[in-house]
């Protein structure tokens, strides 16, 4: 039973340290709203444009994931500017936050949820 429990204090240690230094930047939605309430932010949506046309957050600016000119287009922002970044579900835009990281952008945060989300909790999307 001892060694049972020492077992698994090591593993539960080992798991336990795999996420020290990892930054994971998803955010609930009232801390992306209160982010969003700065004007220092710049609000990023990287849904496609067909998406983006049929509702977006107000301020934000298309930049497509699954375009090919994805990586030079978000390389346009400064790396010191903080980013917000969503899209449907929140997937894409973890995947274009780990990019952006990758890249050397000091604070890019992740909506949880996606729009899908932000629109569930009954708030606004503007469409053109």
């Amino acid at each position: 039973m001892n060694k049972l429990f020492a077992a698994l204090s090591v593993v539960f240690l080992l798991m336990s340290s795999c996420s020290v230094g990892q930054n994971n930047n998803d955010i609930h939605i009232t801390e992306f709203q209160t982010k969003m309430e700065s004007s220092e932010y710049i609000l990023v949506d990287v849904r496609t444009k067909q998406e983006f046309a049929e509702g977006h957050i107000k301020g934000a600016i298309n930049i497509d994931y699954l375009s090919e000119n994805f990586s030079i287009e978000i390389q346009e922002l400064d790396l010191e500017n903080p980013v917000l970044l969503y899209c449907r579900s929140g997937n894409r835009s973890g995947k274009a936050m780990k990019i952006m990281n990758e890249l050397g952008y000091l604070e890019v945060y992740n909506l949880e949820g996606g729009i899908k989300g932000w629109i569930s909790k009954n708030n606004l999307v503007i469409t053109e």
